[in-house]
């Protein structure tokens, strides 16, 4: 996913080394069909736009048993079972419309160039689903551009999300299902 364009996105996917057709997300459409809430993914669509393997989080190339499903399935092979994705909790109907929508409206405001708008109805939409990394890195990306270009600081993600999710918990932001019960 890049919704800044398919040019932001070469760079990785050379680096990479890909040798199979890739899709560049721009508009966040993939997360509402495929319904998943954490990047990097790995969707294996066969020639007659079956989903043969999906990997919702996680997914690298530099990963043996990634590799070794991309390359059974590039061998006309079953790529093997999908793990299973990890869903924290469930949203109903209309908190997920809601969630789309203000996503949307993001990424209009954005695209005119009212990028303090725009986060903020990400942040509104992130409020809703605090689980979803997709959201999360949206508002980073837009805040922190220098720690996703020209090159992904992971390090510095895994450290965000460990201060903002012990912020937002210490808030009682936790998700519809309620906070975690503490381990003390």
């Amino acid at each position: 996913m890049e919704h800044n364009g398919g040019e932001r996105a070469r760079p990785f996917i050379e680096a990479a080394h890909v040798r199979f057709p890739t899709l560049i997300d721009e508009n966040g459409i993939t997360t509402t069909v495929l319904g998943f809430k954490a990047v990097p993914n790995g969707i294996l669509v066969d020639a007659d736009g079956v989903v043969r393997y999906r990997k919702f989080g996680g997914f690298s190339v530099e990963k043996a048993e990634d590799v070794g499903a991309v390359e059974r399935f590039l061998r006309g092979e079953d790529p093997g079972p999908s793990p299973a994705p990890k869903v924290p909790y469930q949203l109903d109907s209309t908190e997920r419309e809601l969630i789309e929508t203000k996503l949307r409206l993001g990424r209009l405001l954005d695209s005119v160039g009212r990028h303090e708008e725009a986060v903020q109805e990400w942040r509104d939409a992130l409020h809703r689903d605090p689980e979803n990394l997709v959201i999360r890195k949206q508002i980073w990306a837009a805040r922190y551009p220098e720690k996703f270009h020209p090159t992904i600081d992971w390090a510095w993600q895994r450290a965000q999300i460990a201060r903002e999710r012990a912020e937002e918990l210490a808030a009682g932001i936790c998700g519809p299902d309620g906070c975690p019960i503490p381990a003390h």
